[in-house]
């Protein structure tokens, strides 16, 4: 009985020194650290947009590659091979996310499209783009628009020039030029 006794004791002990020290390691995070990154202005935006598509962009991302493009358009069409190729080495990170704005003019055209092209980025439906910051409909397609976290819009181009350096103008420095 003494020995169960000494064991539950040494137990007990054990275990708020356990608890302690948990505790006392969480304290000393500091709270940047600690905390998540918060929803940009554009993350906000995206969560309400109306998707075609099941995927979601990340909305803390820092930042956002915006795709226009339709299935009619013959360019678009030679170039979105690349550009899903080009999706699997963003998605690796968690500070770009590629985000499809439809210029279709059907929903049923930009799926079948989606499908065919086996896209696995977010796909916002044809003219659903308002109130997302950084979002400039109209213009010559494909065209890509890298945009930072609050909107601005870093470059413009099309998608085979600034695909292939994606990562130099998404980076800090970037946004200040």
């Amino acid at each position: 009985m003494k020995k169960s006794i000494k064991l539950c004791s040494v137990m007990f002990t054990l275990a708020g020194c356990c608890a302690g020290g948990i505790f006392s390691a969480c304290a000393d995070v500091p709270a940047s650290q600690g905390a998540e990154a918060a929803v940009s202005p554009v993350g906000k935006a995206l969560e309400k947009a109306d998707f075609l598509t099941k995927d979601r962009p990340n909305p803390k991302a820092k930042y956002y590659l915006f795709l226009y493009s339709a299935s009619w358009c013959g360019p678009c069409c030679r170039e979105m091979p690349h550009v899903v190729r080009t999706y699997r080495k963003v998605r690796q990170t968690d500070d770009v996310e590629l985000v499809l704005f439809s210029c279709d003019k059907t929903e049923e055209a930009a799926k079948a499209w989606a499908k065919e092209e086996r896209m696995k980025f977010p796909i916002v439906k044809p003219k659903k783009g308002n109130g997302i910051p950084g979002y400039k409909p109209g213009g010559a397609i494909p065209r890509l628009g890298i945009v930072d976290s609050t909107g601005k819009v870093i470059i413009t181009g099309h998608p085979a020039t600034l695909l292939k350096d994606w990562r130099k103008y998404c980076k800090p420095e970037a946004g200040k030029k």
